[in-house]
């Protein structure tokens, strides 16, 4: 199938299952009791870092190579792959026995590989699709208009899963409700800690069903023995890495794009991987974390109006400022931990994951040619991966130097708070660091700045 034999149908239809495959895929109940979930199935607390270590790095390490692939044998080819490395993993936790051993640890291990696998797999092999599909029908200027309406579609699906998943797990809100249809209705608590992973595992095969709904525009992925899948060589991944990397790095602005990516996102999701400390900090009751969680993911649709309204209108320049000028005014006001209030400031992190998302696919997908369209989209995700890795670990050693400067004698809990509070100071300073680091690397980089002042109107595509 490629772009000039599909029917407008079967383009239109790509887009509808892009925005599905989205919702379904995001929509994972286990989010609000993450961490809590693989405790009560009895890992530890180091057995659950390893864990989340082998995540990130199986993401890193299949990231490029995925994109390269899904440019080379087709889209949707990756995206099936992606939809059965869901399920599988969350098979894996449904039926792991619950209790410490090894074979509970070695559940979970092929659980966090599949489930890196299958992020590597997807990212960008859907967008890239969508794009084609709407480029294909001429419509290409409506790609922000997409994204808007993906981030509403997701923004919805995501509240109403944090909310039923946190539901999901309390036994006595269960139990009660089967009570209204049947009063001898009662579910034990070892079924009630596998119900958001059940309800996980039918949304991922509500995401394979779609995945293998896709229409592939990609004339490689569907021609002769020589394009074939099994006719694909070894280095042939690599190469297209190589060819779309010099691509990236010549092209002055889509590098700008996912160097900006990274500063905006690796300070913004540090802070959110750490934003339960920080409420609790702040007073607000441990009831109330998902409810909070839940009303970030609502705050998205404005981000994406907000979003589309700057990629549409306003320079890219314009819109790096207006994002960093948002991100600094919310990690000040971070900084000063104010009780209750201060979660207003968390809004402006949370905001800043979506609105580099938007605005970053926005342009890759505009700049970059469909050939390589995915491995670029694919170095995004590589880039925002390793912003989070440096950010941890130079949060981890500034942790550890505030420990031992602390005085002796104090409480444990004391201490903890006293350290958490005084590295919040540091988020402001390290973007600071970031930006003036990316101003002076895009000042002296080679290339057309006229790109980076006009507005999307003024502006080609890449194709």
């Amino acid at each position: 199938m490629t772009a000039e034999t599909a029917s407008k149908e079967q383009l239109e239809g790509n887009i509808r299952r892009f925005i599905i495959f989205r919702l379904f895929y995001t929509a994972r109940f286990y989010y609000p009791i993450f961490t809590i979930l693989f405790l009560d199935y009895g890992l530890t607390l180091e057995q659950f870092a390893i864990l989340n270590m082998v995540w990130a790095v199986s993401i890193v390490l299949a990231e490029v190579p995925s994109g390269a692939l899904a440019d080379i044998v087709g889209r949707k080819r990756l995206l099936i792959f992606a939809a059965l490395l869901m399920v599988i993993e969350m098979a894996l936790i449904v039926f792991a026995p619950i209790g410490a051993s090894s074979l509970l640890f070695l559940m979970f291990l092929g659980n966090r590989i599949c489930s890196g696998l299958s992020e590597a797999a997807a990212s960008g092999a859907d967008e890239a699709l969508a794009y084609d599909s709407l480029k294909a029908l001429g419509r290409e200027d409506e790609w922000a208009r997409v994204l808007e309406r993906t981030t509403f579609v997701v923004s919805i699906g995501f509240f109403t899963t944090m909310i039923l998943g946190a539901f999901a797990y309390d036994p006595a809100i269960v139990n009660r409700m089967l009570a209204l249809l049947n009063t001898s209705w009662q579910l034990p608590d070892t079924l009630v800690i596998r119900l958001p992973v059940i309800l996980t595992l039918l949304t991922a095969c509500v995401v394979l069903v779609t995945a293998m709904g896709f229409y592939d525009l990609d004339a490689k992925a569907d021609s002769g023995a020589d394009q074939g899948r099994a006719g694909v060589s070894l280095l042939e991944p690599f190469r297209q890495i190589l060819s779309a990397a010099r691509w990236t790095v010549g092209h002055r602005f889509v590098l700008f794009v996912i160097l900006a990516a990274l500063a905006l996102d690796s300070v913004a999701r540090q802070f959110v991987v750490l934003s339960s400390e920080y409420y609790r900090l702040i007073d607000i009751p441990v009831s109330w974390f998902g409810f909070v969680g839940a009303g970030m993911s609502l705050i998205g649709i404005l981000n994406a109006r907000v979003s589309r309204y700057l990629v549409s209108n306003r320079s890219p320049l314009f819109n790096f400022l207006v994002l960093s000028a948002l991100l600094m005014s919310g990690l000040v006001g971070i900084s000063f931990a104010i009780p209750y209030f201060g979660v207003l400031f968390a809004v402006g992190a949370f905001a800043m994951m979506g609105m580099v998302q938007f605005q970053a696919s926005y342009y890759l997908n505009r700049e970059a040619n469909s050939d390589i369209r995915a491995t670029v989209l694919s170095f995004k995700g590589l880039a925002l991966n390793l912003g989070l890795g440096i950010a941890s670990l130079l949060y981890t050693a500034l942790v550890a130097s505030l420990r031992n400067a602390q005085e002796a004698g104090l409480s444990e809990e004391i201490i903890s708070e006293r350290v958490f509070v005084d590295a919040l100071a540091a988020f402001p300073i390290y973007y600071v660091l970031l930006f003036v680091v990316l101003v002076i690397a895009a000042k002296l980089s080679n290339g057309n700045c006229a790109i980076f002042f006009k507005a999307a109107g003024e502006q080609g595509s890449g194709d």
